[in-house]
């Protein structure tokens, strides 16, 4: 070979190299590098971590039984009544059966219908954690007082029967009542006596509690406001029997009507000393006093005629098949707040329900804040009627019913209705 040819063959040598050099280099394929994220999302992922409630949870470990706590006066004199929530609660419970397989009980608390043994029963039910919630307390002076208690400790509590303005004015987001307030329980008052009996005169008697006296004074108010007169104003003791000088102060100003704020048990003895002492006119009174056995069949007949204002009660899809097992399973129909007590339970029982689930472990857990808000949130068909929560807790809708007693039983004579 030439030295001419070997150095023409270098030179194609160092082109080729040249050249080759300058081919884009291999590189790993870029659907691999795509598809690694692909391969790790595909992974199984662990369950997400439900956000903590801010009231904390009730748990319930297998076997463990759900209890509804119910505060109301279960001896004395307003026994009756309390005895009557116990049995709504109670009937509610059975028809509800267990909520995701676990049992439900009730358990009655002694509240007397007064502010300090409510607050002692406040103490017991919020310390125990078996409680999912209470129904009542049964009055506003034991509500007042015991709901700081509950409000204190996040415990849900639904009030069949207080009807106290100050109840749900505080701002307690825990709190809720199925009745309406002494607002409208007076305007309705003023209204059927002004209006429907054209009277223009009324004494006012009240027992002094927070329920009795703020009922009165709202009656008073109004009817004044009205163009009427009141003849007098009067406070008497829970308790006592002898109301002959209060009653002889309010029979002197000859008033046309007697309004008594306040419960069945003094009322019965009211109406009988207000005949005694020659009264003829016209008794009223608030759902306190909406009691046959304690205040119709223990006036001894004075009551007959008589007149009373309660939240609408029955009319309600399942009404009927209430009354009928509420008869057969307690040996007679409710006496006042048994309804209102077998729909607050419900509500509680259904929001529960909603928001409760089975732990990793087992246990039953129910968000304290969570079942607050399902309740308010909830719109319910209940047997006393359409209940649907306002943020305060009260009533969106309400019904008030004026009932009078006739012949010895008491009966619906004209009902009012608020709201939308």
């Amino acid at each position: 070979m030439s030295k001419k040819l070997f150095s023409i063959l270098a030179l194609l040598l160092v082109a080729m190299m040249v050249l080759t050099a300058c081919q884009p280099q291999a590189t790993a394929e870029p659907t691999a590098v795509a598809e690694e994220p692909t391969a790790v999302a595909e992974e199984p992922t662990a369950a997400p971590v439900m956000e903590e409630d801010p009231w904390g949870y009730i748990t319930y470990k297998p076997g463990t039984k759900i209890k509804i706590a119910v505060s109301s006066a279960l001896a004395g004199g307003y026994a009756v009544y309390g005895q009557d929530m116990l049995n709504g609660v109670d009937l509610a419970i059975s028809t509800f059966g267990q909520l995701q397989g676990w049992d439900i009980i009730s358990e009655g608390g002694d509240d007397g219908c007064e502010g300090a043994p409510g607050v002692t029963v406040a103490e017991k039910f919020s310390a125990d954690p078996d409680v999912i919630g209470v129904v009542g307390p049964m009055c506003s002076g034991t509500v007042v007082p015991a709901s700081e208690i509950y409000a204190k400790a996040n415990v849900v509590m639904i009030t069949p029967s207080s009807t106290a303005v100050i109840v749900t004015a505080r701002g307690f987001e825990n709190l809720f009542r199925i009745v309406a307030n002494d607002e409208l329980q007076a305007q309705v008052t003023v209204e059927y006596l002004s209006q429907e009996l054209s009277l223009k005169s009324v004494g006012i008697i009240h027992d002094q509690s927070v329920y009795g006296e703020g009922l009165a004074a709202a009656v008073k108010e109004k009817f004044e406001a009205a163009g009427g007169t009141v003849t007098g104003f009067e406070g008497i003791t829970r308790g006592e029997v002898d109301y002959s000088a209060v009653i002889q102060s309010i029979v002197a100003g000859s008033p046309e009507a007697v309004y008594f704020g306040g419960m069945d048990a003094e009322g019965a003895l009211i109406i009988k000393q207000l005949s005694d002492a020659g009264y003829e006119g016209v008794f009223f009174g608030p759902d306190g006093i909406k009691s046959k056995p304690t205040f119709v069949d223990g006036s001894g007949g004075t009551a007959e005629g008589s007149y009373m204002t309660f939240g609408a009660v029955g009319g309600a899809t399942g009404y009927e098949d209430f009354l009928a097992q509420f008869t057969e399973k307690f040996g007679g129909e409710p006496v006042a707040y048994g309804p209102g007590s077998y729909d607050a339970a419900m509500i509680m029982l259904q929001a529960a329900n909603a928001v409760a689930f089975v732990d990793a472990e087992g246990n039953l857990k129910i968000g304290r804040k969570a079942l607050a808000d399902m309740v308010r949130s909830t719109p319910y068909d209940g047997i006393t009627g359409h209940l649907e929560f306002t943020e305060t807790g009260d009533l969106a809708v309400v019904s008030i019913t004026v009932f009078q007693v006739q012949s010895g039983e008491i009966v619906e004579v004209k009902s009012y209705d608020f709201g939308n």
